[in-house]
């Protein structure tokens, strides 16, 4: 056999056998504070991988970074942004300082309830949200996911109306929207990290807080507080962002896949997150606690109260008419719900 015989059934050879190996895999870093195990956030991107690596046929692999190993929830979405981390799992609220008209969603009373607020992440005005996101930022929204309410909690007394947080020293996290909301019903709002509740508490620095249930009962905070009420003011949304420049760098097929792994892991997140609501509440009461079950006619009284000077500001924000796009929006699925 010649040389040149030779060197063309080599080639051909080795032809054959790349075409025989799939191409090199994509790797989808994925990103989130909350830690590994049994827990909403945690089932809901193992639902993500395992969709997709099994969608794809291995095409696409998914590594999974619980607890803030690639930093926390403004640290990570900065990295989807630069495309250094494919896909995180964030609090809109981290999202504010890249995408300003995200403080929107912080309307308190806007949700009637988890049910509501799911109709309503499916809706128009939130795919132009993100979409306007996406075109400003670089930062691609997947899908919407509930990320729990917040609830009162005290040391004085029940809290059934509003009149009840007169004169309160209330702890709120460090946001004008939340400073707003407090002050409107008279209480003292006071700014500081969460890390610093539970000793302020014990001090009198404060009366009170608010705070989802899972991370009253998970951070020992129902160990300072005499008094719990659901009224669910403002509900934590969460968005599954991925970075735009990997998302174009993926093929049709794979696309849809990622996609429809979102979906499926905010559907993952949203019942877990309801489904998992009493338990927490029962656990609460086991320490002691006194629960009041706010009904929707007591949070609608604080809504009367609270809505507007919060509304005022946020007008400020991100333009009147975003705002009343939304509050538009969520009204037009409670007949669909409450069959008003």
């Amino acid at each position: 056999m010649n040389k040149s015989l030779k060197k063309t059934l080599a080639a051909a050879a080795a032809a054959a056998l790349l075409a025989a190996v799939p191409a090199a895999a994509e790797t989808i870093k994925f990103g989130m504070n909350a830690p590994q195990g049994d827990n909403p956030e945690w089932n809901a991107l193992v639902a993500f991988k395992n969709h997709v690596e099994y969608k794809t046929e291995g095409e696409i692999s998914v590594q999974l970074f619980p607890s803030a190993q690639l930093g926390a929830e403004r640290a990570c979405a900065e990295q989807v942004q630069q495309g250094t981390v494919e896909v995180c799992l964030v609090d809109t609220g981290a999202l504010a300082g890249f995408y300003n008209d995200i403080q929107v969603l912080s309307i308190p009373y806007l949700f009637k309830s988890s049910a509501h607020a799911w109709k309503v992440f499916d809706s128009k005005f939130f795919a132009d949200l993100a979409e306007d996101m996406r075109a400003q930022t670089g930062i691609r929204v997947m899908a919407w996911g509930e990320n729990g309410f917040r609830d009162f909690t005290n040391n004085v007394r029940p809290i059934r109306s509003p009149e009840d947080l007169d004169g309160l020293k209330m702890r709120v996290m460090e946001s004008p929207v939340f400073i707003r909301f407090v002050e409107s019903f008279g209480a003292a709002a006071t700014p500081m990290p969460g890390s610093e509740i539970i000793m302020a508490a014990k001090q009198g620095v404060i009366d009170g807080q608010e705070n989802p249930a899972q991370v009253n009962y998970d951070y020992n905070l129902m160990d300072v507080q005499k008094f719990m009420s659901t009224d669910e003011h403002i509900l934590g949304v969460h968005a599954y962002i991925i970075s735009d420049k990997f998302f174009d760098k993926l093929t049709d097929d794979q696309k849809a896949v990622v996609m429809e792994a979102a979906l499926l892991a905010s559907r993952v997140e949203n019942t877990q997150k309801l489904a998992g609501a009493k338990k927490y509440i029962d656990l609460i009461k086991e320490k002691g606690v006194e629960v009041h079950m706010t009904t929707m006619a007591e949070k609608a009284a604080f809504a009367e109260v609270s809505q507007e000077p919060v509304l005022e500001y946020l007008r400020e924000q991100v333009g009147a008419e975003l705002v009343q796009a939304l509050l538009d929006t969520a009204a037009t699925y409670e007949p669909e719900l409450y069959g008003k």
